[in-house]
């Protein structure tokens, strides 16, 4: 049975499953491609160890798809989506939040004078890397938005490229040492007091290493805050946070066993019973759209591994010769899964001018007076995808979107 549907994939994702391989391989030649100059820095080489293991968990993901696992397949990729946002954060953004508490001490005559000392001392200790103050929780948290680390050169003199503070951060965070001491657990379920008593490693928890670990965590590696720094970088803006949210959401019902994410797999068949017991069967819509994420976050890891070595000024032999017409390719083949960072396809552009047209105020929008930057995200990929597969025509409106690759089991 596997083997069918191996061959069932291969054949209608051709081109899909032609083109995967070819970024994984150009992501895998990708360091020898790299002019490396007389010193390297650590953190380049950390780099590439990063994008070789998402890469190597995306080539496993498509190995899953061509077996009709596709419930492991975006389970895979909802972790390496995160892992790519993550990369992106602690690799070249260098701009982060630093949070100070607004206590008022025995000279200050009020709240608002606590303020201004704070901010005078923020300006002083961070001097001119800080970018911008502000203040939340009701004026009782300042937030300084302060600039990673110069890194000079044999001169002391400025080069122009900052050591993000996420990449210590996320150096730094220990994950089973956060969850297993945070207080929350600990007081609820005595963890802390029962693992001291086995576990030497932890006998000596203090509360300021709790609070460090908590603090990273909370203002800088969970995913919502992720976002929030992405954006305060400029890599992310209001509406692709929304795209982000859209996948992670959708991605996030393969890793947990919930009602909806149960019926999505059994009432779309992925698996049957047989005299051999449970059998996977192949599913076109699940194929494809998990195929066009392997695709697309493969495609955006060479996108933004170009950009890390130019932002560290390191040049790459093949930079234009080879990978921006690959990329241009994807986009121009695969550019209709409207993903994070470009554009809307034609069928989104019909879709958006019928609901903003008003029928009976007479009011009615072509496709043609859409502006691709208005166009609203959609709230379900898997839908879409189906939607895409056969042709429609709004009656109110008469607008009429002809899908480019028509599927007569698109409504089913």
């Amino acid at each position: 049975m596997t083997s069918d549907i191996v061959k069932q994939t291969l054949s209608e994702h051709k081109k899909l499953v032609e083109v995967i391989p070819k970024l994984i391989e150009t992501l895998t030649k990708f360091p020898n491609d790299i002019q490396w100059g007389d010193s390297t820095w650590y953190q380049d080489h950390q780099y590439i160890r990063f994008v070789k293991i998402q890469t190597l968990s995306l080539e496993n993901a498509m190995r899953n798809i061509l077996q009709g696992c596709y419930r492991d397949s975006y389970n895979l990729i909802r972790m390496i989506f995160e892992g790519y946002f993550t990369l992106v954060l602690i690799s070249t953004c260098d701009k982060y939040p630093v949070r100070i508490k607004v206590i008022r001490g025995k000279k200050d005559p009020n709240l608002e004078h606590a303020r201004d000392r704070r901010i005078k001392e923020a300006e002083e200790i961070f001097g001119n890397n800080l970018i911008d103050i502000y203040t939340e929780n009701n004026g009782k948290t300042l937030v300084a938005v302060v600039r990673g680390i110069p890194v000079v050169d044999d001169k002391k003199q400025e080069t122009g490229v900052t050591i993000p503070y996420y990449y210590g951060a996320w150096r730094e965070f220990r994950s089973v040492d956060y969850h297993l001491k945070k207080r929350r657990v600990a007081t609820k379920y005595s963890t802390l007091n029962f693992l001291q008593g086995s576990w030497a490693g932890l006998r000596n928890a203090e509360t300021e290493f709790l609070d460090k670990y908590e603090y990273l965590h909370r203002y800088y590696l969970n995913f919502d805050r992720m976002l929030e720094n992405l954006r305060l970088n400029g890599i992310l803006d209001n509406s692709t946070v929304t795209r982000v949210l859209v996948h992670y959401n959708f991605l996030s019902k393969f890793s947990h066993c919930t009602s909806e994410s149960i019926s999505i797999l059994s009432e779309r068949k992925i698996y049957q019973l047989s005299r051999n017991g449970l059998t996977y069967v192949y599913d076109h819509y699940l194929s494809e759209l998990a195929l066009l994420y392997v695709c697309h976050i493969l495609l955006m890891h060479l996108q933004h591994s170009i950009h890390y070595f130019n932002w560290r000024a390191i040049k790459l032999r093949h930079d234009k010769g080879m990978y921006i017409p690959l990329c241009k390719k994807i986009e121009s083949d695969f550019g209709y899964f409207w993903f994070i960072f470009n554009s809307p396809h034609q069928y989104d552009i019909y879709n958006h001018a019928n609901r903003i047209s008003n029928y009976r105020e007479k009011i009615i929008y072509r496709p043609e007076d859409i502006k691709p930057e208005d166009v609203c995200y959609y709230d379900d990929p898997l839908y879409r995808l189906k939607q895409l597969h056969h042709s429609q025509q709004e009656l109110t409106t008469g607008n009429v979107f002809v899908s480019p690759f028509l599927r007569n089991d698109s409504l089913f």
